[in-house]
């Protein structure tokens, strides 16, 4: 499968003051991606194309050839992609097990109803038991990130968005988020796709994609 962005363009008030112009990427199946840029130089914003929140001002995206608008962005968000918000996005009445439940019964996966599934699925992220079973109002930011990480990561979507998905971890966390990111990707199957300020997380991604003064650059084999 590939995710492509075709002659992508995008301006808020005139073609004149566009943000980026005629981008063009492609992001493969079984690799782990990071675009890598200063903050408010377009990064989430060409992640909202990407997870089918939002649509570009000219351009398309497609999947194997077919573009998103001939998909569906409803049925492309609900069956290809699952996104990792920097804000969480987490259901505040909810527990950290409960979110995640939620998703596999949304997404109608097929790990939908299965409570140790879930419970180790959170515990790959940090989040043990007792965390699990708690309202995630009474969790550290820290620890709803791993649990949107954990939530965004068990559905079966074939395409995985994360936007500074990190942020609020220490290196040590940070890092252990990244190796699940590399496991989805090459044990997988998945598409992957980081967006990070960080440069030397992206390192460890199998490609990146440098956003700077308006211009996307395609890195491949920055991993030693």
């Amino acid at each position: 499968m590939t995710l492509a962005v075709e002659n992508l363009s995008h301006w808020y008030t005139t073609p004149d003051e566009a943000l980026y112009k005629d981008v063009n990427l492609t992001f493969d199946n079984g690799k782990f991606y990071a675009i890598v840029g200063e903050s408010g130089s377009g990064k989430t914003t060409l992640l909202s194309f990407l997870a089918g929140l939002d649509m570009p001002a000219a351009g398309d995206i497609s999947i194997d050839g077919k573009s998103l608008k001939q998909m569906g962005l409803t049925n492309y968000r609900r069956t290809r992609v699952s996104t990792i918000f920097q804000s969480y996005n987490l259901l505040s009445a909810m527990t950290a097990f409960q979110n995640v439940a939620t998703a596999l019964e949304i997404t109608k996966s097929e790990h939908a109803g299965d409570k140790e599934f879930i419970f180790a699925s959170l515990a790959q992220v940090g989040i043990d038991r007792t965390k699990a079973v708690k309202n995630v109002q009474k969790l550290s930011g820290g620890e709803q990130q791993r649990v949107a990480i954990a939530r965004s990561l068990v559905v079966d979507a074939p395409i995985v968005l994360a936007d500074e998905a990190t942020g609020n971890l220490d290196h040590d966390n940070s890092i252990k988020i990244i190796e699940l990111f590399e496991a989805l990707a090459h044990e997988h199957g998945k598409t992957v796709i980081l967006i990070t300020h960080d440069r030397e997380l992206a390192k460890m991604a199998d490609e990146q994609v440098l956003l700077k003064d308006h211009q996307f650059t395609q890195l491949t084999a920055t991993k030693s």
